[in-house]
């Protein structure tokens, strides 16, 4: 890993920390005031709802819309660093190139487990701030109380999990189509505007075409929100949570076909960036 690319997974990292930072402390300066003066309410505070209450309805939520932009330099970095010095070249003469390609795509892959860990460490805080564990959907018009609804369907922890794993998921899908345009455009800065231009086509054709098709073929109202990507971290409205996983392994599918396709043909890798 470069300098460049040690220093983007560090500032991205401080980025998304201080963003949830910033949220515990407006809520203790500002949410928790009213808390204090109800007292029912308070009590149905747990260290769940609290936590998807800093994720989804404050800044980090504001944050996490830009992931199209911070994913792409938190992952792709490496691998555009690689293909486009010519380092490639040298790299292969001691490996094999297929080994190579996939050995750097995994390593792009893996590195979307910083989110899932931060947000991990982040429940853990959450444990000792609220320690109260129950977790109940009530009539109260605070989010950070009600929590999201399959905290009460399924197993809390379960639901966590399952979130985590669907942000590492859409974390991979992001950082395959930067992988895919990495062979195409040789400015990063360029990749990671098109990363996310790409994404919002993405967005909106989800939630303004297909949602609605599908929704008046169907009769589910829900499936309205089932083909928004973003939508796989905020969890509005949806499906369930299964829909998620489908719709984002499928994302997934496509895009890796496409990215082993593109990079599968040694000569044409090769002869693209000399």
């Amino acid at each position: 890993m470069s300098k460049i690319d040690k220093r983007s997974t560090i500032i991205i990292s401080l980025i998304l920390i201080l963003s949830l930072i910033i949220s515990i402390f407006l809520f203790y300066n500002n949410t928790m005031v009213y808390l204090k003066n109800d007292s029912l309410v308070y009590s149905k505070v747990s260290f769940f709802s609290f936590w998807w209450y800093l994720i989804r309805f404050d800044i980090f939520a504001y944050v996490f819309y830009l992931s199209p932009i911070f994913i792409p330099i938190l992952t792709v970095y490496g691998f555009y660093e690689i293909y486009h010095s010519g380092y490639l070249t040298n790299i292969i003469q001691r490996n094999k190139y297929n080994n190579v390609i996939k050995k750097n795509i995994i390593r792009c892959w893996l590195k979307n487990i910083i989110i899932p860990f931060i947000l991990l460490i982040l429940f853990i805080i959450c444990i000792f701030i609220f320690p109260n564990s129950n977790i109940k959907p009530t009539t109260f018009g605070e989010t950070f109380v009600i929590g999201h609804k399959y905290m009460g369907i399924i197993n809390p922890y379960l639901f966590v999990f399952l979130h985590l794993l669907l942000l590492f998921f859409y974390g991979i899908f992001i950082t395959n189509i930067g992988l895919i345009l990495n062979k195409y455009i040789k400015k990063f800065s360029l990749l990671v505007i098109a990363v996310f231009i790409i994404s919002m086509i993405i967005e909106n054709v989800g939630n303004f075409i297909l949602g609605p098709i599908i929704k008046t073929i169907t009769g589910i109202t829900t499936m309205a929100n089932g083909f928004s990507i973003l939508n796989i971290f905020y969890l509005d409205g949806i499906p369930s949570l299964w829909w998620e996983f489908i719709w984002i392994i499928f994302l997934n599918s496509i895009t890796i076909i496409f990215l082993f396709k593109i990079y599968s043909n040694k000569e044409k890798v090769l002869n693209n960036y000399e």
